[in-house]
């Protein structure tokens, strides 16, 4: 069977261009003709497409995104032969996420040694020095205690909470005194709310957390500790946490996947992604109830369409996929998410990037966001649920974002307020099931009015 190459991103001037498709096989399949291509995908079309209007008010901001909010996780840093895969560094640079969140389950065990029950600080510089050439923002995670510390059903012996303290200080030190990464976030532990709270002991992991968190800052005062690192939205274990934690809380951090089941539909899942703009604005509340005197950053730290990986889900890693990040994107851009990290970068599961290094569609969408989706979010109105913008507006340019989320056709009526995109001065970029184009809108008669393909984005900017 053929196995197909997916389209590779080239970054040139101020637009983004597919590299041509072709399969392990050797049978070139070149990028077909651009120009009927834009036609067919932008120009109105006589088939049954459904109606939709929608407004941008370019003189009105409701909030403003940060590049860390377009962030990703990796754990290819974990290993030395993988953080020094030159080919995967490049893409990584390429794609210049400016935010990795640096995870894994077994992390703690594989940068450590059981004999001297320390961290191995030689191989730690090795693969960090391999990794990042574009130097992004770096939030490291501790995921939990190595196996020579006493433990039982998961939770940490009581004798053993000083000795996590002391173990997540000396990483703080290799990185930040030692090696001088200077890395400013960091989290403690990850998902372990779930056991504790099952065994009816979230007191005994606050504790944890601030023994750990204070241990962390004595080591270095400037970095950020983060928590509790929820398994899901769960806004009761987020008001006990911030109950017994709030003097040590510097950001907070949760996970949220879309579901469980990969026989959940298309429309299910895209139908849950203005569930994630709801979850900044309700922990942005509880937050505020309990630490009203300081701005506290909201991280969700993990997302993505299924959280069971041997599920057999395989959207994520689809244009269909990219369609859902691109969604999920524009929900936490408008709802003011300080950080966020999809799952994740490399694997041959969830990567936006597969095992051999070619980059998945979802790519496409996060190596937009962060060319020109950061900046001023505009005032959007539309008419269907399933039709969706996020307009960008940036010092010297503006950018607007168009998903179609369901698997029909969709006539946009695009009304601007305020401003306008012009012929001529703007590009226009489509993702969809027939891949990834450019075009410089010169086959458009007009800009306001779009037929959107199904399952497809958009993206327009001057």
């Amino acid at each position: 069977m053929k196995k197909r190459r997916f389209l590779q991103l080239a970054i040139a001037g101020t637009a983004l261009s597919a590299l041509e498709a072709t399969s392990q096989a050797g049978h070139g399949r070149g990028m077909t003709d651009f120009g009927s291509n834009l036609k067919s995908a932008l120009l109105a079309s006589e088939t049954n497409n459904t109606a939709v209007n929608l407004s941008v008010d370019w003189s009105t901001a409701i909030s403003e995104t940060t590049p860390l909010v377009f962030g990703s996780n990796d754990y290819e840093i974990m290993y030395v032969s993988h953080a020094t895969d030159a080919r995967y560094q490049d893409l990584l640079n390429q794609l210049k996420i400016p935010l990795i969140r640096i995870h894994h389950i077994k992390l703690s065990e594989k940068w450590s040694d059981s004999t001297t029950q320390s961290w191995n600080e030689a191989k730690i510089k090795t693969c960090y020095d391999a990794s990042y050439y574009h130097q992004p923002e770096i939030v490291q995670t501790i995921p939990q205690w190595p196996s020579w510390m006493k433990s039982s059903n998961g939770l940490l012996d009581l004798t053993e909470y000083d000795n996590y303290a002391n173990f997540c200080g000396e990483l703080v030190r290799t990185l930040n005194k030692t090696q001088n990464r200077q890395i400013t976030y960091w989290e403690p532990f990850n998902e372990l709310d779930k056991p504790y709270k099952e065994a009816g002991k979230l007191d005994d992991l606050w504790e944890i957390y601030n023994r750990v968190a204070t241990r962390m800052k004595q080591v270095d005062p400037q970095i950020k500790v983060g928590g509790p690192i929820l398994t899901w939205d769960d806004s009761e274990t987020l008001n006990h946490f911030l109950d017994r934690c709030r003097q040590n809380v510097d950001f907070i951090s949760w996970h949220r996947y879309a579901s469980g089941d990969k026989e959940d539909s298309t429309a299910k899942i895209m139908a849950f992604t203005p569930k994630y703009g709801v979850q900044t604005r309700k922990f942005r509340s509880i937050v505020g109830k309990h630490i009203p005197e300081r701005k506290i950053p909201l991280f969700l730290s993990e997302y993505n369409i299924n959280y069971a990986w041997d599920s057999g889900e395989t959207r994520q890693n689809t244009y269909v996929g990219a369609v859902w990040f691109a969604s999920v994107l524009k929900h936490l851009a408008e709802a003011g998410t300080d950080m966020a990290a999809s799952w994740h970068l490399k694997d041959g599961i969830y990567g936006m990037i597969d095992p051999d290094n070619n980059l998945r569609p979802a790519a496409t969408v996060f190596a937009w966001a962060n060319k020109f989706l950061i900046g001023k979010v505009m005032k959007n109105q539309s008419d269907r649920d399933f039709i969706e913008a996020l307009p960008i507006e940036q010092k010297d340019r503006r950018a607007l974002l168009l998903i179609n989320k369901s698997d029909e056709y969709a006539q946009v009526n695009l009304t601007e307020k305020h401003g306008s995109f012009e012929l001529g001065k703007t590009t226009i970029h489509s993702l969809d099931a027939e891949g990834v184009k450019t075009s410089d809108a010169a086959a458009k008669t007009n800009l306001n009015s779009f037929t959107l393909n199904p399952y497809s984005v958009l993206l327009l900017h001057s």
